[in-house]
């Protein structure tokens, strides 16, 4: 009986202490892109640097191509692993919905950053107000064309809910301020640089009035720069995109890249840390939160960062 009572005892000690033991070890976060891409890089920056200063251990897991079930099944492997968090740039929305539902339920607190996927279960969409940034693009674009002249948009993937939304709102400002402008088509570029490239040729070939070229992701403004250099096309045909890759940044410098809108990528992946660590408090998280865009001409090129880093206070 004594010996029992020893046994329940002890039992009764170790309970606790591992319980103790278990939450006591730092929470696991993953961020999970579209796919392997340059822009994602300062979006890991800030959320290493975010998990640095609240002990969380982060790593980062990028489907090898920008397809939907290669990124659902970094999820499903990330449930297997029993991860803590979840941060997805979501490559789909509708097709996204069962494995984000799958992770909640295995008690994973998922949240969407860069692009969301509004019919899903995530707890929140931090990033850009995609259809605002895409109509503030238009109206710019729309400035430079005089108002009138044929456009071709480049889509990196044509069920990205954050693109869909950029080109409705670069659409919509071109229909309110600039009505003789006509977009000739949308473009899916699949979020390629090669594939960008090829079909920018084939735009300047099928289109010899075409005025002007826009991307609404990364890879079309710098892939058509290329393309405009090579034809000695530079200047003469209007060219703006979407975030500050290094070669959009060169074009800007040199003349055959008008403009592109940077986002706050770091900012993105530091909120991300902090709200996923929320969630796991039990606190009430904005369904979205925008973290904004800048323009970047000729004459901020070389100090924008700077504007970027006194805003950005972590």
């Amino acid at each position: 009986m004594k010996k029992l009572l020893l046994v329940v005892l002890v039992l009764s000690l170790l309970v606790p202490i591992a319980v103790f033991g278990q939450g006591a070890k730092k929470p696991v976060f993953v961020m999970v892109p579209k796919g392997v891409h340059p822009y994602y890089e300062p979006c890991y920056e800030g959320f290493k640097a975010a998990a640095a200063k609240y002990g969380v251990t982060v790593q980062k897991v990028d489907p090898q191509k920008f397809e939907l079930p290669l990124q659902v099944k970094v999820i499903e492997d990330l449930i297997a692993q029993r991860v803590d968090g979840i941060a997805i740039s979501a490559l789909d929305d509708a097709g996204l919905v069962p494995v984000i539902a799958d992770a909640i339920k295995a008690g994973i607190k998922v949240i969407t950053f860069d692009a969301p996927a509004p019919s899903s279960a995530a707890l929140t969409y931090i990033g850009t107000d995609n259809e605002t940034a895409g109509y503030e693009a238009g109206k710019k674009m729309a400035d430079l064309m005089n108002k009138e002249g044929e456009i071709i948009i480049l889509q990196g993937g044509l069920g990205a809910a954050n693109l869909n939304l950029r080109t409705k709102g670069f659409k919509r400002a071109l229909a309110e301020v600039a009505p003789k402008i006509k977009v000739l088509d949308v473009v899916d570029v699949q979020g390629d640089f090669a594939v960008a490239t090829n079909k920018t040729e084939a735009i300047l070939q099928t289109y010899p009035n075409l005025k002007a070229i826009f991307a609404v992701s990364a890879e079309g403004a710098p892939a058509a720069a290329n393309v405009l250099r090579q034809q000695k096309k530079s200047g003469k045909i209007i060219l703006a995109g979407f975030d500050d890759l290094k070669d959009t940044l060169e074009g800007i410098k040199d003349g055959t890249v008008s403009f592109c809108l940077v986002q706050k990528t770091y900012k993105m992946g530091w909120l991300s840390v902090e709200k996923l660590l929320d969630a796991m408090a039990g606190k009430q998280i904005p369904k979205v939160i925008d973290t904004g865009v800048l323009f970047v001409t000729k004459s901020n090129v070389n100090t924008y960062m700077d504007e970027m880093k006194k805003e950005f206070n972590p």
